[in-house]
């Protein structure tokens, strides 16, 4: 990466109508997440009527309404602690960040003090926005250069000032039910066909045909109640699409404030350490992140 400092810091500021509210990537992805939150839903609705029948809506109205508490700051942080490897800044990394992170925010006309800053314990060169209050950063990237520094800051917070990060996470926790049904069903399955399989040791031929029967009629059964779950799956490249414009948006928001040639030699050293990009077309589908050469390009043209 070029170590060479910039003459001044950016200083532009993102219009306010480009940082106010979800731009496309974020309701194309909050669009996707419909037939996820549809799936969990009917399951609840299934469970609600099974273990309270005479209230069967309070079980689904109270999962909806709690969508709105995990952005709620001290919610979000433990969520954030309990779910991924972060901690929060020592004294010597909070004294890297938040100098450069202040110079983003106030490039950006937006308050610091609304974002938690944590540092991630991966060993690679990463970074990411999540809910709506965090930023992490890896140890790695603490040791680049401060205008580097700050082009990363700055892309994570074009995550956060276009609603990409907030849907994500939305999309995550209205997910989780219907995820659950999908591993429970999995593992009946799986321990039906084990006691097939083991019947079959000693001829138990009928065992085994009824074993594969009774999971076809399960699945069945699922799929009657619930076929939003299909989907599901189904819809994994469209997720990563509008993930892959999110970055790009997110790119643009921060050459926006002036970071494009710092965020371009950031994604240059990222091609550079992992010697090109070598993903097959089906990795490229599903990735989340754009080829670093197509955002460089996209940066580079404006």
């Amino acid at each position: 990466m070029d170590q060479q400092q910039p003459p001044r810091r950016p200083t532009r500021i993102l219009p306010v109508e480009q940082r106010q509210g979800p731009d496309l990537a974020a309701l194309v992805g909050l669009g996707l997440f419909v037939p996820g939150f549809l799936s969990s839903l009917t399951a609840l609705i299934v469970i609600g009527s099974l273990v309270w029948p005479s209230q069967a809506w309070v079980i689904p109205v109270v999962w909806v309404l709690s969508g709105a508490v995990v952005f709620i700051p001290v919610v979000e942080g433990l969520l954030v602690k309990a779910l991924l490897d972060v901690q929060e800044p020592s004294a010597r990394e909070m004294a890297k960040l938040e100098p450069v992170w202040t110079s983003v925010c106030r490039a950006a006309g937006v308050s610091r003090e609304k974002y938690r800053l944590w540092v991630e314990g991966s060993r690679g060169l990463n970074a990411f926005a999540a809910g709506g209050h965090t930023v992490a950063v890896t140890r790695a990237a603490l040791d680049l250069p401060p205008h580097l520094l700050e082009a990363v800051l700055a892309h994570e917070l074009g995550h956060h000032l276009h609603g990409h990060a907030r849907v994500s996470l939305l999309g995550w926790w209205y997910e989780l039910p219907a995820r659950g049904v999908i591993l429970l069903v999995g593992l009946v399955a799986k321990g039906v066909l084990a006691v097939g399989r083991f019947f079959a040791r000693y001829g138990g031929a009928a065992v085994v045909l009824a074993s594969v029967l009774l999971v076809l009629i399960m699945l069945a059964g699922v799929v009657w109640l619930n076929p939003w779950l299909l989907l599901i799956p189904a819809m994994a490249p469209l997720v990563a699409f509008a993930t892959r414009m999110g970055e790009y948006r997110a790119d643009r928001a921060a050459a926006a404030l002036g970071y494009g040639p710092a965020l371009q030699d950031v994604l240059k050293g990222f091609l550079a350490a992992a010697g090109g990009d070598q993903r097959t077309i089906r990795a490229r589908l599903l990735a989340s992140h754009p080829a670093h050469v197509d955002r460089i390009r996209r940066l580079r043209n404006g």
